[in-house]
C-alpha cells in the first residue's frame, strides 16, 4: 500500500511541477470547464477530484435507439454485457467477478432517488432507453456520499422536462426481429411516456419483450423549492438460453443449451423470467438561504418475477422502500455535505421443481427483512488553486431469514455491523485547463441478499463482506485551444474477502470468499474536435483505452491454489475509437471500433474467451421545418461479423461458459415531433 501511494503521489508532483511553468491565459474558457457533473457534490468534471465519466445524451444516440449498452462499452474501466436479449450484467473494474447476471456490488442512484435495492442488487432491466438522460460513472469506491460498494456509482439522469409543449414519437427496426418504438408527450412540467421494445434474438431460444410506461413533472412548491415525481412501470419477459460448453459454442454457437443427462435443457425448461416492477419516486429541492440547500428523496419500489430456469422453478416478489436526504452548506471556500440514507425490503421467494416447463411441488419457501442504512459527510475547501476533500460514510446491513418450508422451520439472521468508509482527496487546478488530483477511498461492500442465498437452495451465513483501499492519481488536460481533451487515471486497490461465483451442474450459483485481490490499471479518455462546430462540417475523434492487471493476491480453496492468476471476467486490455462527423445541412455520421482482449473464464485461468473487435456505423439525415423536427437514420452493428461471446459464466460447471452475442445486424429508423417552441 505505501508503495504505491508513494507512485501516486510522485505522479501527481511531476505533473503539478511540469505544468506550473505554463503560462496562464486567464481569458481562455474552455469547453470542459463547463461539462456538469453531480458526482461527489461537484459542479464541473474539471472540479472533480475523482475518476467520473460522463455520458451524455448525443453519446447515447450515437448508436442503435433501445439500447445503452455500446454507449455505457465506450468508457473505460466499464463493461456492460448482455447474456441474452432483457438480461444485462455491469461490470466497473472487476465487479461483475461477484455477478453472474444482473447488477450487483455497484450502486445506482436515478435522478438522485436510491434505484439499488437494500439486498444489493439492481434491477437496470426495468429502465428504457428513453427514460435515461444521461449517465454518470464514479469508478471505484465512491464512499464518502454514497455508502457501501467497491466497484462503482452510476448516476442517471432522468430526461429534461424543459417547460415546453411537445410530442415525439420514434421507431426503430432491426435485425433478428428487433423491433423499438416510444412515444412522448410533455405539457409545460408534465412529461408522459410509453415504449416498447421486442426482439426475437440470434440465438435459439432468446425472445424478448418489454413494455414500459413512464410519467415525470417537474412542480414548484415554494419561493425557494421545487418539487420532482418519477413513475415507472416495467413489464418485461425474456427467455434465458443458458451457457454453452466449448464444444457446443464450436459446433453451433446460436443453440441454447441441450438436455444433458438429467439436467433438462432450457427449452425443455422453458427457461425465462417474467418480471414486473414499478418505481415511484419524490424528489424535493430547497434552499434555506443561498448558504444552506437540502434535497430530500422518497421512493418505494415493487417488483414481481416468474423465472422457470433449468434448476427449479422461482416465484419471488420483492418490495422495498427508503430515502435520502442531504443538505449542503457552502461559504466562499468552504462547504460542507451531510446526510442519510435509509431503505428497507420485505423480500419473499418461492421455488418449485421445473418438470418441463411446469411447476412441480414446492421446494421452498422464503421470506428476507433487509434492513440498510448510512450517515455521511464530507468537507471540501478551497486553498488558491487546490481544493481538499475529506469525508466519510457509516454504514450498516442487516437480514432476518425465515424457511417455513423445513420442519422445524429455519430462522436465521446475518448483521454486518457499522462500517467506517473515509474518503480524502486532494485536486490541484493550475487554469481551466489543467488539474492533476489524488483520490483515495477505502470501500465495504457486503454480500448481496441473492449471494447469500443462492440460486440452488442453499444459503452461506459466514459469507463475509468485502473491503479494500483504492489509491488514485489522475490528470485533466485541455490541449490546442480547446480542440484536444485528455482524462487519464492510475488505480491500484487492494481487496481482502473478494466474493467469487461458483456453479453448480445444474447451472446454479453460489458463492465464496476469495481471499485477497489485487487490482491496478491505467484508464484513459482522449478527444480531438478535429473541424469545430461552427464550421459547416464538423468531425470529432474520441479514444478510450483501459489496462487492468487484476490478481488473486492469496486465494487458497481446498487443494486448489489460484494466487497469482488473473481475475476471471476481466479483458486486461480493451480500447475504443469513435469518429463523429455532423454537417450543418443535416447529414450525420458516426462509425466506432471496440477492441477486447481474451478474458480469462475461471480461476485456474485454464480456459479464455477469444479476444474480439466490434465495428459500429449509423448514418443519418436530421431537419427541423418549422415546428416539426425529424430524423431518418439506418445503422449497423458487429459489421465484421465476429463470433464472441458477451456475458460469459464465470467458472461455470463442467466448462457451460460461452453466452454468444449477435451476428451482423442492420437497422433503419425515424424520429418525428412537434413542439410550440419554433
Amino acid at each position: 500500500m505505501h508503495k504505491h501511494l508513494s507512485f501516486s503521489l510522485i505522479f501527481c508532483f511531476l505533473f503539478f511541477t511540469s505544468i506550473h511553468a505554463q503560462t496562464q491565459d486567464t481569458l481562455l474558457k474552455v469547453a470542459l470547464d463547463s461539462v456538469v457533473v453531480n458526482a461527489y457534490g461537484s459542479k464541473t468534471l474539471m472540479a472533480t477530484p475523482a475518476a467520473v465519466n460522463k455520458i451524455g445524451t448525443s453519446q447515447l444516440q450515437r448508436y442503435a435507439n433501445g439500447n445503452i449498452l455500446q454507449a455505457v462499452n465506450a468508457t473505460p474501466g466499464v463493461r456492460m454485457e448482455e447474456r441474452s436479449p432483457g438480461s444485462y450484467r455491469l461490470n466497473i473494474r472487476g465487479s461483475s467477478v461477484r455477478s453472474p447476471y444482473g447488477v450487483r456490488n455497484v450502486k445506482i442512484y436515478y435522478d438522485g432517488i436510491p434505484f439499488t435495492a437494500p439486498g444489493g442488487n439492481s434491477m437496470l432491466n426495468m429502465l428504457g432507453f428513453y427514460n435515461i438522460g444521461g449517465i454518470e460513472v464514479i469508478k471505484g469506491p465512491g464512499s464518502s456520499l454514497y455508502g457501501a460498494g467497491t466497484g462503482g456509482v452510476v448516476l442517471f439522469d432522468a430526461p429534461q422536462v424543459d417547460g415546453n409543449i411537445q410530442a415525439n414519437a420514434g421507431l426503430t427496426v432491426g435485425s433478428f426481429g428487433a423491433l423499438n418504438y416510444n412515444l412522448q408527450l410533455q405539457l409545460k412540467n408534465h412529461q408522459f411516456g410509453y415504449e416498447e421494445a421486442s426482439a426475437d434474438g440470434y440465438r435459439e431460444h432468446t425472445e424478448m419483450k418489454r413494455r414500459l410506461a413512464s410519467y415525470q413533472a417537474q412542480l414548484p412548491t415554494f419561493a425557494k423549492g421545487q418539487l420532482s415525481l418519477h413513475f415507472i412501470y416495467s413489464d418485461l419477459n425474456y427467455q434465458t438460453p443458458g451457457a454453452l460448453t466449448l464444444a457446443e459454442y464450436q459446433a453451433n454457437p446460436r443453440q441454447a443449451r441441450p438436455t444433458v443427462g438429467t439436467n433438462q435443457g432450457a427449452v425443455l425448461a422453458n427457461a425465462h423470467i417474467h418480471q414486473k416492477a414499478a418505481l415511484l419516486g419524490l424528489t424535493h429541492k430547497y434552499s434555506f438561504s443561498p448558504k444552506l440547500s437540502n434535497t430530500t428523496s422518497l421512493y418505494g419500489f415493487y417488483n414481481e418475477a416468474e423465472n422457470p430456469a433449468i434448476q427449479n422453478y422461482e416465484l419471488k416478489k420483492e418490495p422495498h422502500w427508503g430515502g435520502r436526504t442531504s443538505f449542503i452548506y457552502s461559504l466562499s471556500d468552504f462547504s460542507v455535505h451531510f446526510g442519510g440514507e435509509l431503505q428497507s425490503g420485505d423480500f419473499t421467494s418461492k421455488t418449485f421443481r421445473n418438470l418441463q416447463g411446469s411447476r412441480g411441488s414446492q421446494v421452498t419457501d422464503d421470506r428476507l427483512d433487509l434492513l440498510q442504512w448510512m450517515a455521511f459527510a464530507q468537507l471540501n475547501w478551497q486553498v488558491s488553486n487546490w481544493l481538499f476533500t475529506a469525508g466519510a460514510s457509516v454504514n450498516q446491513f442487516s437480514v432476518d431469514f425465515s424457511r417455513s418450508s423445513e420442519t422445524p422451520n429455519i430462522n436465521a439472521s446475518k448483521d454486518f455491523k457499522a462500517q467506517i468508509q473515509p474518503r480524502f482527496a486532494a485536486l490541484y487546478k493550475v487554469d481551466d485547463n489543467f488539474a492533476a488530483y489524488l483520490n483515495v477511498t477505502k470501500g465495504f461492500s457486503p454480500p448481496a441478499s441473492s449471494e447469500i442465498f443462492a440460486d440452488n437452495n442453499s444459503y452461506n451465513l459466514a459469507l463475509q463482506a468485502e473491503k479494500g483501499w483504492n489509491v488514485e492519481p489522475g490528470v485533466r488536460w485541455n490541449l490546442l485551444s480547446e480542440r484536444l481533451f485528455l482524462d487519464a487515471s492510475y488505480f491500484h486497490t487492494l481487496l481482502s474477502n473478494s466474493i467469487v461465483t461458483r456453479r453448480d451442474a445444474a447451472g446454479a450459483n453460489f458463492y465464496l470468499n476469495a481471499g485477497k485481490t489485487k487490482q491496478q490499471g491505467v484508464e484513459v479518455n482522449l478527444s480531438y474536435q478535429v473541424l469545430a462546430k461552427e464550421k459547416p462540417l464538423s468531425v470529432l475523434l474520441q479514444g478510450a483505452y483501459a489496462w487492468h492487471h487484476f490478481r488473486y493476491d492469496e486465494f487458497v480453496q481446498l487443494n486448489d491454489d489460484f494466487s497469482g492468476n488473473q481475475l476471471p471476467g476481466v479483458a486486461p486490455r480493451t480500447y475504443t475509437v469513435m469518429a463523429d462527423v455532423n454537417h450543418k445541412s443535416g447529414w450525420f455520421g458516426f462509425v466506432s471500433l471496440n477492441h477486447n482482449s481474451k478474458i480469462a473464464l475461471n480461476d485456474a485461468n485454464t480456459q479464455y474467451a477469444d479476444d474480439f473487435q466490434l465495428v459500429s456505423m449509423k448514418l443519418g439525415y436530421q431537419k427541423r421545418i418549422k415546428n416539426i423536427p425529424f430524423q431518418l437514420f439506418v445503422g449497423a452493428d458487429n459489421l465484421l461479423d465476429q463470433t464472441y461471446s458477451l456475458g460469459n459464466d464465470i467458472n461455470g460447471f463442467g466448462g457451460r461458459y460461452y453466452n454468444v452475442a449477435h451476428g451482423r445486424s442492420f437497422y433503419f429508423g425515424l424520429k418525428l415531433g412537434w413542439s410550440n417552441n419554433k
